[in-house]
């Protein structure tokens, strides 16, 4: 289902999620053929307690052999000149999530899905957010009412300590995927507890 599609893949700053989203690219690059990375700038610029920025950066470039487009002008091309069958966002932070959910376009992540949605391509996020139960839940309904937007499903992650997060299931992002391909959103989205 995936070896003829163009698929962006985008990262925002969930810092403690990047080992999740090397998987999850990692699947892809092993899926399809061509996968084009974007990221928004603090990702590849931020030193945190979970990896270096210039680690990170080594590690996603290692697994797709393409550059990583890091800003609006770079973004905007796979639109009208390089068109994308989908985008996937992940990890997707509360911010890019409000932002996407309010129509906001002011980086590389933002503006691909932007510049991917007038080609009618889908746009599958995979939310981790420690609000998801709380200020960012209107933000997450709305998307699931918005035409060509998909979620991964999510779990809650640490129930006891933060009862409002929720994480994107890691383990069914590609499933998602080639669901959103089809027009289907996966079920359930909401898995409960790991």
């Amino acid at each position: 289902m995936l070896n003829d599609k163009k698929i962006g893949f985008a990262i925002t700053g969930s810092f403690c999620s990047m080992d999740d989203m090397l998987d999850v690219l990692q699947q892809l690059v092993d899926a399809c053929l061509d996968v084009y990375v974007f990221a928004s700038e603090q990702v590849l610029t931020s030193n945190n307690r979970f990896n270096s920025a210039k680690g990170l950066k080594e590690k996603i470039e290692k697994i797709t052999k393409h550059t990583i487009v890091t800003d609006v002008v770079g973004a905007e091309i796979f639109g009208p000149k390089i068109p994308l069958d989908a985008v996937i966002v992940f990890p997707c932070s509360s911010n890019t999530l409000a932002k996407l959910a309010y129509g906001i376009n002011d980086n590389a992540v933002t503006m691909v899905c932007k510049s991917s949605l007038r080609n009618n391509a889908k746009i599958v996020l995979g939310i981790y957010t420690n609000d998801a139960l709380s200020n960012s839940g209107e933000n997450i309904m709305k998307m699931l009412n918005r035409k060509n937007y998909y979620l991964v499903p999510m779990y809650q992650d640490d129930m006891l300590n933060k009862p409002f997060s929720m994480i994107a299931n890691k383990d069914r992002a590609v499933e998602t995927l080639v669901a959103a391909l089809e027009g289907r959103q996966v079920l359930p989205m909401f898995e409960g507890v790991k």
